[in-house]
């Protein structure tokens, strides 16, 4: 007596191609249709028929088929109490394996508990990370405390032990471990309020004359205090460059920086020393230490003198005062927040625009104007 597992495993090599199964089909038909009515039930030849079309969907599809988590589940039940001798023997659109680890999968789930939320304090917030890391850049001599108290003074709270592992993390670690050396752009930014810087650049006319451009600047708003035009400098004259400014203006700088041209000998330095300034001479070959001065030199050369041919020393001197009234009050400078050094006015905000032309249509001033 053939059992129902002999009959499903007979059908199953029936898959081999479809030919040989179709054929197969044609050959056994009335055996399997014997043997059916004399020794299986109405709920095996049931059994029989299921097997007989997922064999049929197997083959038209062609593809492995994708379950959902409730598909799975409801095939594990079906299969609950059954060995895997017993599942091999049934015909199933998935392997016996695969349900088993299906259900190794879903008790491992069961076992594993949910991550509770810790107690204590919620995490540390991004915004307040990136400005724990930005105080302690911005002001490497602070340490975890005072970068706390800062963080309190805007409303923030955070630990010092937070704010000492954040440095740590950024690799930013407290005094005296991220103090470093005082650069010289560092010290210029702390002192520029006090500073003056002076210097000579050279001018060729059309004739082959060269003369002389000195000129004193205040670091704090790039501001120029002075600028004179000569034929023949020489350190008495610069003395007296230096005295008409000490009349002209009430508040002196504490500090003067030059380079060492014999322009500015001994005679300069006892007179900014006599008045209460005190003077930095700049190391030989370091024209980046005096950068204020070398930027507003470029911008003199680049917009102004390098577009035009100076004709005379009056020439020079009316397109030095045209370019140094458009500096001081209408130029855009990167420094100042793309503002003037002289700016007084807050600027409109409608009106129609217009142009401005400043040595006749060599630069463009625009400006809006008052409706």
């Amino acid at each position: 007596m053939l059992s129902l597992s002999i009959l499903t495993s007979f059908l199953t090599s029936a898959t081999l191609t479809a030919m040989y199964y179709y054929l197969h089909l044609l050959l056994l038909a009335p055996i399997y249709s014997l043997v059916s009515s004399m020794f299986l039930r109405d709920q095996d030849r049931e059994i029989l028929l299921l097997c007989q079309q997922l064999l049929i969907m197997q083959r038209q599809l062609g593809r492995k088929p994708a379950y959902g988590r409730l598909e799975r589940f409801g095939l594990l039940l079906a299969a609950l109490r059954l060995s895997k001798r017993r599942l091999a023997s049934a015909r199933l659109i998935v392997q016996p394996d695969t349900l088993l680890r299906w259900h190794q999968e879903l008790v491992r789930r069961h076992w594993t508990f949910r991550q509770m939320r810790r107690p204590g304090r919620p995490p540390t917030t991004e915004e307040i990370q990136d400005l724990v890391v930005r105080l302690a850049r911005e002001n490497p001599h602070w340490g975890c405390k005072r970068i706390q108290g800062e963080m309190l003074k805007l409303g923030l709270t955070v630990s010092r032990s937070t704010v000492f592992r954040l440095l740590r993390r950024h690799a930013l670690g407290p005094p005296p471990n991220n103090r470093h050396s005082l650069t010289w752009s560092q010290f210029l930014g702390q002192y520029k309020d006090f500073i003056w810087a002076c210097d000579f650049f050279t001018v060729t006319t059309a004739r082959l004359q060269t003369f002389y451009v000195l000129f004193f600047m205040e670091l704090r708003r790039r501001r120029l205090l002075l600028v004179n035009v000569t034929e023949h400098p020489d350190a008495e004259w610069v003395v007296q460059q230096a005295r008409n400014l000490s009349v002209q203006h009430d508040h002196l700088p504490r500090f003067i920086l030059h380079d060492r041209d014999g322009k500015f000998n001994e005679a300069f330095d006892a007179f900014a020393e006599a008045i209460g300034s005190r003077i930095i001479k700049l190391p030989a070959r370091s024209p980046n230490l005096n950068a204020y001065a070398e930027r507003w030199i470029r911008s003199v050369r680049e917009e102004c003198l390098d577009q035009i041919i100076v004709l005379s020393e009056r020439h020079l001197r009316y397109v030095l005062k045209e370019y140094v009234d458009y500096f001081m009050k209408r130029r855009p400078h990167q420094g100042l927040k793309q503002q003037p050094p002289d700016s007084t006015q807050e600027p409109r905000a409608t009106g129609c625009i217009r142009p401005r032309q400043v040595l006749g249509g060599l630069i463009n001033d625009y400006y809006r104007e008052a409706a």
